[in-house]
């Protein structure tokens, strides 16, 4: 088979500043230029400004998430983190795309060694984070707000997916280099050890029982933000606001064979942070909003008499929807002084006798989708089976279209170009099929919820939702695991409106007055002997017997 192609001469044009190369464990590094940085700041006492000299490196774009970390652990490189509260559960598919927690300094360099990576230097980490202009924060000079990270100023305080604050990103086009979690770096720590580094490639000092740790979290305030201050952790120890990234060293890293990647993917909007030329043609997206999903909607009610001596009348509304999600009374208005007490389950209404009350009842369903109205992608170098929607490798890159692992877009040639010397290693867990000319998950993990699944499927691209699969009414066989964006589906609401009266009192008063609920003004009410009151604001004024 012909290999992608590979160019020998030229490769400094390619890498600038920042440019973004997509890896093995589907995320993506960012190139740092080799060259001198001011680092430190004097107003800290234990970094002060000083210079470095470092040679290139590739740093992550992003945080290492759970959906990263769960794969390495699915492959036996890795190790579990913490599980305990307040720790979150690595298999829980909403927090794929969050940065991995509770790792000590060795799972998490670890996992960069599967990647052929390490972590970073302090060095490295706070020069990727303040560009070559030494700003105090990544993207500049501006003080931290919302809107560039997420820190402890912000409304209900999270950990967010990592790909949220492209405000924030820096001049090397790393995102959450401030807030979100703080990130282990490789060097060991010591008070004032900063003065001593040489001036070449600075690696920490050579002792230590501490490991440095960078960056800021969710909860930091904003004194703690600025990219130039040191913190540290024993190794053995994690937090659950402490993440990491890896960098791999040299402008060309060691590689991996290409992963055979089987999961066929729905395109979405182009997302900010996912790099390279979008994918060649239009494609035509099912449109989930027009609200294709129906909801049969029915209600009912119980009608009584709340107050005999006060001519009081009640109900309870009973609601239900069959092919909803979810139920429930959205507003209910009345003139006649009817009061509903919401929370109850049926609802329970009172006021007058007869008296009438409207209920906006309201469910909602989310949009199924057939695969006959998907239109599947698959990556560069893969082509689309047919007959059951997965990616076969066929190793050519296709020009226009996004780069696979280990290759970076040149766009004067409009081709991918594959950065170090070709490679058949596999990372662990993998093995090497010369068939395919890929390399093939070894380990199977079927999910008992999506049956058909495994964790040979290669995570979802960041910006993509969970995979999961699709087809409705047809074989188990013929089901397919696909990638979604995550803005491609949403809840429908469907609505109806049912007005019902209060029940009545047997019992009538000798005046005359009959069915005063009925009356909705001073003049028929008194018309008709009943008695009209003034609520004084606090209701509606209504009509009642004498």
């Amino acid at each position: 088979m012909e290999e992608p192609e590979t160019i020998e001469a030229g490769l400094g044009d390619l890498l600038s500043a920042g440019t973004a190369m997509k890896w093995y464990d589907d995320g993506y590094l960012v190139f740092v230029p080799e060259g001198e940085v001011a680092l430190g700041d004097n107003q800290y006492e234990n970094n002060p400004v000083h210079n470095a000299l470092l040679e290139d490196y590739w740093i992550y774009m992003f945080k290492v998430t759970n959906g990263q970390y769960r794969q390495c652990i699915a492959t036996g490189a890795c190790t579990p983190p913490a599980s305990e509260a307040p720790y979150p559960d690595l298999d829980d598919l909403e927090i794929k795309d969050k940065p991995v927690i509770g790792v000590t300094w060795e799972q998490a360099n670890t996992y960069c060694e599967w990647m052929n990576g390490r972590l970073p230097t302090t060095a490295e980490w706070e020069k990727a984070a303040r560009g070559p202009q030494s700003y105090p924060y990544p993207w500049g000079l501006d003080q931290p707000t919302c809107d560039l990270l997420n820190y402890g100023e912000c409304e209900d305080p999270a950990i967010t997916r990592v790909y949220e604050y492209p405000e924030g990103r820096s001049f090397y086009q790393a995102f959450d280099l401030a807030g979100n979690t703080f990130e282990w770096v490789f060097d060991l720590y010591e008070d004032d050890f900063i003065s001593e580094l040489p001036f070449e490639y600075p690696a920490g000092p050579p002792d230590g029982t501490e490991r440095s740790v960078r960056g800021s979290s969710y909860v930091s305030g904003e004194e703690l933000i600025p990219s130039a201050k040191l913190y540290y952790l024993e190794p053995e120890k994690h937090r659950p606001d402490l993440g990491f990234r890896c960098v791999l060293q040299g402008a060309e890293p060691k590689t991996f064979g290409s992963p055979c990647i089987q999961t066929a993917y729905v395109p979405g909007e182009p997302a900010p942070w996912v790099p390279g030329p979008p994918p060649p043609g239009d494609p035509q997206l099912p449109d989930f909003d027009e609200g294709n999903c129906f909801t049969d909607i029915g209600s009912s009610i119980t009608q009584y008499c709340a107050n005999q001596s006060l001519q009081q009348g009640g109900l309870d509304l009973s609601i239900a929807a069959v092919g909803a999600d979810d139920v429930y009374v959205k507003s209910w208005t009345s003139n006649q002084g009817v009061a509903c007490i919401d929370g109850t389950d049926p609802l329970g209404c009172f006021g007058p006798e007869g008296a009438s009350v409207t209920f906006e009842i309201c469910a909602t369903c989310t949009p199924s989708v057939s695969v006959e109205e998907v239109q599947f992608h698959c990556e560069n170098c893969y082509a689309l089976e047919p007959m059951n929607t997965t990616c076969v490798y066929h190793g050519n890159p296709a020009p226009g279209g996004a780069c696979p692992a280990g290759y970076v877009y040149d766009p004067v040639g409009d081709i991918c170009v594959k950065i170090g010397v070709p490679s058949l290693e596999c990372p662990k867990g993998y093995w090497y099929d010369a068939d395919k000319d890929c390399c093939v998950a070894t380990y199977a993990e079927p999910s008992p919820d999506s049956p058909g699944s495994s964790a040979s499927y290669l995570p979802c691209p960041p910006g993509f939702g969970n995979v999961q699969l699709i087809g409705t009414g047809i074989t188990q066989d013929l089901q397919t695991a696909v990638c979604y964006y995550n803005v491609s589906s949403s809840e429908v609401e469907n609505c109806i409106t049912k007005t019902y009266t209060l029940g009545r009192c047997e019992e009538q008063k000798e005046s005359g007055c009959s069915n005063p609920g009925s009356y909705l003004d001073k003049s028929s009410c008194e018309a008709a002997k009943c008695k009209w009151v003034f609520a004084g604001g606090v209701r509606p004024d209504y009509c009642t017997y004498p």
